[in-house]
């Protein structure tokens, strides 16, 4: 099936926020952020980033919190509603009309891969064999989630039986994920059923199904990791799935992971972690076409990345005074560079011999993945955690930033402006500084340590 994404995941902030964890002995939500203070935080982003697209998945929004129910996805978590609402469905369609008007979209975390006994469900997907089976033809657990057997599911028989389009199409009447026109769906990997039997190429096959389904009514699906599956294959030789395998009597294969090709490439335009790609993959695949964070730290040094955003706040909170420095660190040296790189064409990639890489765009752009330094046909736009580069493709707005603190000139071989007023980026709102002089594309900046200026052209 063709489809063209309706969002360039190369050119957009996408990022998760984790609301919600279930505390199954209380059958109740451990609420990490409301939906009320989840609109707080996106405004402070919206201010941050000067307004750019963005699309934030919701991590924890249904039943009690994040793994309960998958992959049913139709109740949202009342634990996190705001009280003049009745329910927590009132406050996430509060949340999802008031965040379009901070340029964001709002959509979900969600799973179809992972199915639980305690689902009320269980039974009908258990006779579908719907999830995966032992020899035994029996439901076998595969991981533990939240202290609770995790089932994988299988998908040819979960496609064939039609419960994916029936629950899916409850999923959509339940949210507004059309109206987003996006979804992630977290661990969409493949396990194969043993009885009945459901190879990694049936289990495919049925996977391509389901993402061609969710794209005809104009979903895109990113995803966690990038899959390259073969025949019993589980790259981590402790990965439960592979366990279940060894437990069943089937030898996993030995095939390399990069002899295996990237599977629904073309139909997943983007992973939170792009695992098991290799470095001329990274030149051969455009980030229009497949975007997100190289685990490899190698290459992510000469490629950066979409900012994960989701750890910011699950392991610092929601105080602004401890957040926001560390959001904007993250966005100005990993999400701004990745975004300004991805303007370009990638042509090639050199690895040195203590394994750092150099990578070549088009136009005399050059990134050192050992220096973390980013130059324009010798111009340097990052130095470390120093970085000024255009934030808008129409160039008439640039972002300077310094982790440490930088005073001096500052190179701009991308403007087009000799003028330009100058402002203090916060969480608040721009605060403007002074109006300066642009001279041979250069301007001189007095930055502080951790902070970051928005630098916009005066005709």
């Amino acid at each position: 099936m063709s489809y063209k994404p309706n969002y360039d995941y190369s050119k957009t902030l996408w990022m998760k926020m984790f609301l919600a964890n279930p505390d199954f002995t209380k059958n109740t939500s451990d609420v990490k952020i409301t939906f009320e203070q989840a609109l707080e935080i996106i405004k402070k982003i919206d201010n941050i980033t000067q307004g750019l697209q963005k699309i934030v998945y919701l991590v924890g929004w249904q039943r009690l919190g994040h793994d309960d129910g998958y992959p049913i996805m139709e109740v949202v978590n009342d634990h996190i509603k705001r009280d003049c609402d009745a329910t927590g469905r009132d406050s996430l369609l509060w949340l999802f009309e008031e965040a379009k008007k901070y340029n964001t979209v709002i959509s979900y975390h969600g799973n179809i891969a992972d199915c639980y006994s305690e689902n009320e469900t269980f039974p009908e997907f258990a006779e579908a064999k719907a999830v995966v089976c032992d020899k035994d033809s029996k439901p076998t657990p595969i991981e533990i989630f939240n202290g609770r057997d995790g089932y994988k599911i299988s998908y040819k028989h979960y496609y064939d039986s039609g419960l994916f389009k029936k629950y899916w199409d409850r999923f959509c009447e339940a949210v507004p994920v059309r109206e987003a026109g996006t979804v992630h769906l977290d661990n969409l990997c493949i396990a194969e059923s043993i009885n009945p039997r459901a190879t990694v190429e049936e289990q495919d096959e049925a996977r391509n199904k389901i993402l061609d389904y969710i794209a005809s009514l104009g979903i895109d699906v990113t995803t966690e990791y990038t899959y390259r599956e073969d025949e019993l294959r589980s790259e981590d030789h402790y990965h439960p799935i592979r366990r279940f395998y060894e437990a069943n009597g089937l030898t996993p294969g030995k095939t390399k992971w990069s002899d295996m090709p990237i599977r629904a490439l073309g139909r997943i335009p983007g992973a939170w972690w792009m695992s098991n790609m290799t470095a001329q993959d990274c030149i051969d695949i455009s980030p229009a076409v497949y975007s997100g964070r190289l685990t490899d730290g190698s290459l992510r040094n000469v490629f950066y990345g979409a900012m994960h955003g989701e750890e910011i706040w699950l392991q610092k909170g929601i105080d602004p005074k401890v957040w926001v420095p560390i959001f904007i660190n993250q966005y100005f040296t990993e999400q701004v560079p990745y975004q300004y790189l991805n303007r370009y064409e990638r042509k090639s990639i050199e690895q040195l011999e203590d394994g750092s890489y150099i990578g070549y765009w088009s136009d005399g752009i050059v990134s050192y993945g050992k220096d973390l330094k980013i130059e324009k046909n010798g111009i340097v736009l990052k130095d470390k955690n120093d970085v000024i580069l255009p934030l808008t493709d129409d160039n008439k707005t640039f972002v300077a930033y310094s982790e440490q603190g930088r005073a001096g000139e500052w190179n701009m071989p991308d403007a087009e402006f000799t003028k330009a007023a100058i402002y203090e980026i916060t969480e608040n709102g721009n605060i403007f500084i002074e109006n300066k002089e642009i001279t041979d594309k250069k301007i001189c900046l007095d930055i502080k340590p951790g902070q970051a200026f928005a630098i916009k052209a005066i005709k």
